[in-house]
């Protein structure tokens, strides 16, 4: 069915053949009603007229249509005419990775390129939850100025939403391949492939692997004199040694090509976003011109620490590369010549690719520190580079293979060699340590890592676990005592544990880190937190938050609690000035920017106090207390559907864990006349309440919207005598208004007035 010249397929006129393969013929074409030369691709005779040929050739051309990136080829329409179906694509100029590769191996430096681009559009796919499947040379294009294209998205997969980025693979398909069928091309498929298995994206990652061992060296990784042989070698042997030449590869590429053809899916890169950042590393270990030199001894030397990228199989070992980029960004912090983005703003680019290029100009700062981290069970791969946000090129990188118990110094290295770099001044003496260990037992540090993963997340009872066991390891451990209080204290004020034993417990982690570490500005902020939820002190708490703020000048975190306690003390204009302050020093900060929201809403003045609050959802859509604080908001500006839609958000991201949350979510529901559904969320917490403690006031709130005036009050009551967290401050909330003339409520107004050393003078 060779198609001749002048043809016309709906708008396209034939112009000459380009190639042809079993699966397709392509021609230049010209599209006339745009005025521009395109490929078109028909399917070849011997499948014009099977169904399933039709069919997947349709598949193809839907799954190129959802991807939009400049490494995959791009589709512009699909036809039939005649019973010839086409596909009409960008037509390019240049010659595949097959073509390239008949004149030997790539150089490294180009090949790494190449795999950036390769690993970028494979990522484009996957998050679209596709899987190509049929990685090989034949399939990737280079253009002749250079740029890579994917091509032929023939035997793509589109997995289940559910399935997209979970690491795991489905027993069931598409519909479209039948159990056991083994497509792909043999010495590039995975072993799950040839295996005849359901694949994932990591199939895909293993492909890419076999592609890119081969442009390294310029043979085959699995090729063997039969199709059989070849397929046995893939499941069960290791290609031979990478070298190119007599010349060794970059250590860097040769890792790369290992973990991409690891035989089990679980042990390989676990995303191609991963892989394309472990490229770019790569790629910048062949340069010969990799260091440049910082600018000497400048002024405003700025750096933002991006989070580690996660290179181990195991996915849980998240926790342990966000808590190496927190230790270096502390330490470097406490360099007064060198100003660093606060964690907020760098861990805004977690998981990313964003050029450093523009990190740089969003944080103001004008160098970036990446990197990356494997753990293999006591064995840790740390590598980290120093990038220039002006040039792009890096001023400094190293690897460090350890063992576990070396961390601490891997740390000290990593900042050390970063100040020395910037031309920063240390204070102290030449060679004392950056990053001073808090413990020196690894274990015990693994466990506050992974305590601080989940406080972060404000998963509550997961972070008291993991602090409470590693406290259990060193009991000398100063940093997870002030972990294990913040968590206390949070937990007892969204419900979960009674009023009285959180605020024991918190109080007593506080003092024993108070007495290991004096000095700690943690330390204060946590006794300020502990006292703002249920010492009713606000003075106390005001001097603990001054205190913290003079130890460490530059915690926002400090500014925006010592708002939020001006603000329940009623000085609004003072707790404005100060959450700006806040949000000054760490404008992608959610709880900073909520903090101005409260400065507002204390005084009643909540359409201001909703603008601020929509801002600080905006920069984080899951955080908890930015969420009910704007559905609160939203509430009293009368704009119930607004309230229900972002509280339901609210009790999503905390996984109903949060009794304060379902009681307001429910007072809005009754608002907007839900009434049933308010009632059934008042069960839930009734039922709770009989297994686990339940705050009364958050029954009182919610019985209150459902004008159970008797009820609201002995709640009320028994919120006082419990010490529920921040009474004397919440019992004014406006639910509570219709209560003002009761006995019962000024009874409780008057004994909290006599029990919190400030009396309240309105607000809510």
């Amino acid at each position: 069915m060779t198609l001749s010249a002048g043809l016309r397929l709906g708008s396209y006129e034939i112009l000459s053949p380009l190639g042809a393969g079993g699966m397709g013929e392509v021609y230049r074409a010209r599209d006339t009603k745009l005025d521009r030369d395109v490929a078109l691709k028909v399917l070849p005779e011997h499948l014009a007229n099977d169904p399933a040929a039709l069919a997947r050739f349709e598949r193809e051309a839907k799954a190129i249509a959802a991807l939009s990136h400049p490494s995959i080829l791009s589709i512009f329409d699909f036809g039939d005419q005649g019973g010839i179906a086409y596909a009409v694509t960008e037509l390019l100029e240049g010659e595949t990775l097959r073509g390239r590769l008949s004149g030997g191996p790539i150089p490294a430096r180009k090949a790494a390129e190449y795999g950036v681009a390769m690993a970028q559009g494979l990522a484009a796919a996957h998050e679209k939850g596709i899987v190509h499947r049929d990685l090989k040379p034949e399939n990737v294009f280079v253009t002749r100025d250079g740029r890579v294209k994917l091509l032929d998205f023939g035997l793509a997969r589109v997995l289940p939403a559910a399935l997209r980025g979970s690491g795991s693979a489905s027993s069931t398909d598409d519909g479209a391949t039948e159990p056991g069928a083994i497509l792909g091309t043999v010495g590039y498929m995975s072993p799950e492939q040839v295996r005849g298995e359901s694949v994932d994206h990591r199939s895909d990652i293993f492909s890419f692997g076999a592609v890119f061992y081969e442009m390294l060296t310029g043979r085959r990784a699995f090729r063997r004199d039969s199709a059989v042989e070849t397929m046995m070698a893939v499941l069960h042997e290791e290609p031979p040694e990478l070298r190119e030449g007599s010349r060794t590869l970059p250590a860097e590429l040769v890792e790369i090509v290992i973990h991409c053809l690891e035989k089990n899916p679980e042990e390989r890169f676990q995303s191609a976003r991963d892989l394309a950042f472990a490229l770019r590393f790569g790629e910048k270990e062949t340069r010969s011109d990799v260091s440049r030199p910082a600018p000497a001894a400048e002024k405003g030397a700025s750096i933002a620490v991006l989070p580690f990228r996660n290179m181990s199989a195991d996915r849980e070992a998240e926790y342990f590369c966000d808590g190496m980029t927190e230790e270096i960004l502390n330490a470097l912090s406490k360099i007064p010549s060198l100003s660093v983005a606060a964690r907020t703003s760098s861990f805004a680019y977690k998981g990313k690719d964003t050029d450093v290029r523009q990190i740089g100009r969003e944080l103001g700062v004008r160098a970036v520190l990446e990197g990356s981290i494997r753990q293999a069970g006591q064995r840790l791969r740390v590598s980290a580079q120093l990038v220039d946000v002006g040039s792009g090129y890096h001023l400094w990188s190293d690897r460090f293979d350890r063992e576990m118990r070396d961390v601490f110094a891997v740390q000290d290295e990593i900042s050390r060699a970063i100040a020395e770099t910037l031309k920063v001044r240390l204070l102290g003496a030449p060679d004392a340590p950056l990053v001073a260990p808090a413990t020196r037992d690894v274990e015990a540090y693994d466990l506050y890592l992974k305590g601080r993963y989940f406080w972060n997340r404000r998963l509550t009872r997961e972070a008291i676990a993991q602090f409470e066991a590693a406290v259990a390891r060193d009991p000398k451990y100063g940093a997870a005592w002030t972990g294990l209080a913040d968590s206390y204290a949070v937990w007892g004020f969204y419900g979960g544990i009674p009023t009285w034993e959180a605020f024991a417990r918190a109080r007593a982690a506080a003092q024993k880190a108070q007495d290991l570490t004096p000095d700690s500005a943690d330390v204060h902020l946590s006794l300020a937190i502990i006292e703002h939820y249920y010492g009713w002190d606000t003075a106390r708490e005001e001097r603990e938050l001054r205190l913290a703020i003079e130890r460490s000048p530059r915690s926002y975190e400090a500014y925006a609690w010592l708002a939020l306690c001006l603000s329940v003390g009623y000085r609004f204009e003072e707790a404005l000035e100060i959450a700006r302050r806040g949000v000054e020093m760490e404008p992608r900060s959610a709880n900073a920017q909520a903090a101005v929201g409260w400065a507002y809403a204390g005084s009643r003045r909540f359409g201001e106090a909703r603008r601020e609050l929509s801002h600080a959802v905006a920069l984080d859509p899951e955080a908890a207390f930015p969420l009910w604080s704007l559905g609160y908001a939203e509430h009293e500006t009368g704009d119930f559907t607004a309230a229900i839609s972002t509280l339901e958000r609210g009790v999503a991201a905390t996984r109903r864990e949060h009794c304060f949350e379902l009681s307001l979510l429910g007072r809005s529901l009754a608002a907007a006349g839900r009434v049933e559904e308010a009632r059934s969320l008042l069960a839930e917490l009734r039922e709770r309440a009989s297994r686990s403690y339940v705050p009364p006031f958050d029954l009182a709130v919610l019985l209150s919207s459902l004008g159970e005036r008797e009820e609201t009050l002995a709640m009320l009551e028994r919120a006082y005598e419990e010490r529920n967290a921040m009474l004397w401050f919440r019992l004014h909330m406006p639910t509570f208004d219709v209560l003002r003339e009761e006995p019962r409520w000024r009874a409780i107004a008057d004994r909290l007035a006599a029990a919190a050393p400030l009396k309240p003078g309105g607000g809510w």
